[in-house]
């Protein structure tokens, strides 16, 4: 399996613009960022509870925009940044007007380095887009921080939620 895995992660990835077609993606993304530490939560949840369900909407019209990472047509990590409101906060919500960033990559996908291009592409894009900050939520424990970390985000503190992290542009 090891071997099969390395010449997964060897293959060819390539990017494109995430759309508003591509909620299925953001569905199954959002489970498994929210399952990171083992199966909490269902589909169902995802869809049903509106605290999970509103990350598996990209709106262009009101800011959102993301990348997706494919390989052999298969999507194998996302990123998004959404523009939500602040009466319809994430848990990653600073202020109005600043964009809150999430991001997957398949586990077996993992170590490939398609996190931190991805990341680093949507670092890109919030800059040329002109905005000054973006927002993220990571929980005590998981790895990823690391990740943002190493790509500058910080703890955000003052009256954020634990685990929000910003990264200033």
């Amino acid at each position: 399996m090891p071997e099969k895995r390395e010449r997964m992660k060897c293959a060819e990835i390539r990017h494109r613009e995430l759309t508003p077609e591509d909620a299925c993606i953001l569905r199954e993304a959002t489970l498994m960022n929210i399952n990171w530490l083992g199966d909490r939560f269902t589909m169902q949840d995802v869809l049903k509870i509106p605290e999970l369900s509103h990350y598996t909407i990209v709106d262009p019209d009101r800011g959102d925009y993301g990348i997706v990472a494919l390989q052999d047509q298969q999507w194998v990590g996302v990123v998004w940044v959404l523009f939500l409101p602040q009466d319809d906060p994430g848990f990653g919500f600073v202020a109005s007007g600043i964009g809150e960033l999430s991001i997957c990559v398949r586990p077996e996908m993992r170590g490939a380095g398609i996190g931190i291009e991805l990341l680093q592409r949507s670092i890109a894009v919030a800059r040329t887009r002109g905005e000054w900050k973006i927002s993220l939520s990571v929980e005590e424990g998981n790895p990823a921080r690391k990740l943002y970390e190493k790509c500058g985000f910080a703890d955000a503190g003052g009256n954020t939620d634990p685990g929000t992290m910003v990264l200033e542009l």
